[in-house]
């Protein structure tokens, strides 16, 4: 019988409050996938920084009592603790207001974060943190000496104008790319292969970058990952959210964990999309979960649609 070792999964980039009208939640979608690992049973690690405020003292307070080391996370004496402002329409759908020149746009490549890049297992990393230059530069240093797996998390809406730059830089470090439909459709623009079909794009992607795969959400409607030559779609799971905040970073968390665990991309999507619907009935990116209450939830989710 093999004996599971705990796969150490880093969260490079951004950790911030997600500020509701009633309550703060941990938030950034490299923290998320951290915590995320962490709660499926891996070892999560946040490398970030915060500021030397009340702000930052809870959040490494927080972070600590779900159980994630916070060695990692940088103080700033001069830039405050990140921040993003969320409203929700009726269907749950966010909207969101994020702070800019805070201590994540500085991060700074230590040799803590060298030490990091070498051990870790795998990384995700978005491109909210890549907004800045110095934070860019930290991040792709770290990719670049990291041996694990390299996950990127596209998020065209934070990376706003410079969105082609990052996409550019980083690419090329990039082991498994995780988009949305309209990224995806940026992306075609943005590398010049608007008008072609998806799979044909995806195809070029994973032959021209050598991704070992891409995974793309699609929100209610489905999930499809794409490896060479092949596709595989996953139907949503039919839910009335109550909050979507999170629900991609879930879905990389979830796929990546079981990918590191040896399952296949599609079998791995399958339980990535289960994470998603999870997150979603649930105010908040990361509510505390397990495996089994994932399986459970969705089990009761198919008797009750069922009936």
């Amino acid at each position: 019988m093999s004996v599971h070792s705990n796969k150490m999964i880093v969260g490079l980039g951004e950790v911030l409050w997600d500020i509701y009208r009633e309550k703060r939640y941990v938030g950034g979608a490299p923290a998320n996938v951290a915590l995320h690992a962490s709660y499926l049973g891996e070892q999560g690690v946040i490398a970030s920084r915060i500021g030397n405020d009340g702000l930052g003292s809870e959040l490494a307070r927080t972070i600590a009592s779900k159980g994630l080391s916070t060695d990692y996370l940088q103080i700033d004496k001069k830039k405050g603790t990140g921040t993003v402002v969320i409203r929700l329409d009726v269907r749950g759908v966010p909207s969101f207001i994020c702070n800019e020149d805070v201590a994540f746009d500085y991060l700074e490549y230590t040799p803590d974060f060298g030490e990091l890049a070498e051990k870790a297992d795998a990384v995700v990393f978005g491109t909210l943190a890549q907004r800045s230059d110095k934070s860019r530069k930290t991040i792709l240093t770290f990719l670049e000496k990291c041996s694990g797996l390299r996950v990127m998390d596209v998020n065209a809406r934070t990376a706003g104008r410079r969105f082609e730059e990052i996409l550019k830089n980083a690419l090329p470090f990039v082991d498994i790319l995780k988009v949305s439909e309209d990224e995806i459709r940026l992306m075609m623009r943005v590398l010049h292969h608007e008008g072609e079909k998806l799979t044909t794009f995806a195809d070029w992607l994973i032959d021209h970058y050598q991704f070992k795969f891409i995974a793309l959400t699609r929100g209610e409607r489905d999930s499809v990952v794409f490896v060479k030559n092949d596709h595989f779609v996953v139907p949503s799971y039919p839910i009335k959210p109550i909050d979507t905040t999170g629900a991609g970073d879930a879905f990389t968390a979830g796929l990546l964990v079981h990918y590191l665990r040896g399952k296949t991309p599609p079998q791995a999507q399958e339980f990535a999309s289960k994470m998603a619907a999870f997150v979603c009935m649930h105010r908040g990116a990361t509510p505390t979960l397990t495996e089994s209450a994932v399986e459970s939830f969705i089990s009761s989710t198919i008797e009750s649609d069922s009936e």
